[in-house]
């Protein structure tokens, strides 16, 4: 039995009969974290932008990052980005998990609309 804690979801349990199943179960939970932290983005996304990104996005930056950050909260977790947290549950019974991975990956993904869209001086 392995534990997961996660100061938005709680503690969560994982059963390891096997290492497949273990990152089934794994995926689950960090899809979970990755939504409530996607949610909460959405709901001041403009002060994120501006303290992340340094940008006042208008209302068509806004729309796309919006839909960029849905279409991420629905879709399967890469582990691409949770190879670290992967190694830890392999190797330890008990793992707390960080918002860092996961903010790697949304700012991964918010990029792809804001950083073409700012204009480079040289």
């Amino acid at each position: 039995m392995k534990t997961i804690k996660s100061a938005l979801l709680g503690t969560k349990s994982l059963i390891d009969t096997n290492e497949e199943v273990l990152i089934v179960q794994l995926k689950d939970i960090l899809k979970q974290h990755r939504e409530l932290i996607i949610n909460r983005l959405l709901g001041d996304l403009i002060t994120y932008l501006d303290y992340k990104f340094q940008t006042k996005p208008d209302k068509q930056m806004m729309d796309a990052i919006k839909d960029k950050l849905i279409a991420l909260k629905k879709s399967n977790v890469s582990m691409e980005y949770y190879q670290s947290i992967e190694k830890q549950v392999m190797n330890r019974a008990v793992i707390h998990l960080t918002n860092e991975p996961f903010y790697v990956e949304i700012n991964a993904c918010v990029a792809e609309v804001v950083v073409p869209k700012k204009k480079i001086f040289l």
